[in-house]
């Protein structure tokens, strides 16, 4: 797992006068403490990602991380705190995997973008199926963590063809391909992965592609037609 300790949470900010404030150099107790904390967190991304949540005991946490029980209701309150830190962890890993190259063209951008994606679902599939596409119903607070992470993926996306993402056909369309990609992996993961990357990279190109083309009969100035030239272009080379 990825670490993501945030000294800037834990190191105390201090001003004189009109002086800019300086950060300190975190101390020995606050980088342990931050380190165990990521340790707890990574290990119930793990566990979680094999487990249902109430088949999970917090002595099962507290022992693949190397803690004692007290360290877990310390820093997290309860077994339902530290996993909601856990599905945020995820979505952090998730938005890791989902990331653009600059040095390409935008359509490039967002085929590199999607195949990272793919493939990092496809070394976590547990994390994934359990997760990530787990679905509303199965915990609606947990849910709202990867909303939150697919409504930032759909407006940088926007962002990177020049398209308002505040439109709410492009909102619309964004998020409905969302959920296309997201039904589609959860067939790729559970069918032993029938096709291969880069043949669902252009599948799932071609489907957002379409859909964004029809949003364009509820709001003909979204200005998409030169993403879409740019990505259908791209499709036939």
């Amino acid at each position: 797992m990825m670490a993501r300790v945030h000294w800037s949470a834990v190191v105390p900010r201090s001003t004189k006068g009109d002086a800019v404030a300086t950060t300190k150099k975190p101390t020995a107790r606050a980088r342990q403490a931050a380190e165990t904390r990521e340790r707890i967190v990574d290990a119930a991304v793990r566990i979680f990602s094999e487990q249902n949540y109430d088949d999970v005991a917090v002595s099962d946490i507290a022992k693949a991380a190397g803690v004692a029980h007290g360290l877990l209701f310390h820093y997290f309150g309860s077994k339902r705190g530290v996993y909601l830190e856990a599905m945020r962890g995820a979505a952090e890993e998730l938005e890791t995997a989902f990331v653009f190259d600059r040095e390409l063209a935008p359509a490039e951008q967002i085929r590199h973008a999607i195949a990272s994606h793919l493939r990092f679902l496809a070394t976590h599939r547990g994390l994934a199926l359990r997760l990530i596409l787990g679905g509303r119903g199965a915990d609606p607070e947990a849910w709202e963590v990867f909303e939150a992470a697919r409504w930032r993926a759909v407006e940088a996306t926007a962002d990177l063809f020049g398209v308002d993402s505040r439109r709410p056909a492009v909102r619309m369309a964004g998020r409905a391909a969302v959920s296309a990609m997201d039904e589609a992996t959860i067939f790729w993961l559970d069918n032993e992965q029938p096709f291969a990357v880069d043949d669902m990279v252009e599948w799932m190109v071609g489907m957002t592609a379409s859909v964004v083309r029809e949003a364009i009969r509820l709001d003909p100035a979204i200005g998409v037609e030169g993403a879409l030239e740019e990505v259908e272009a791209q499709s036939s080379t």
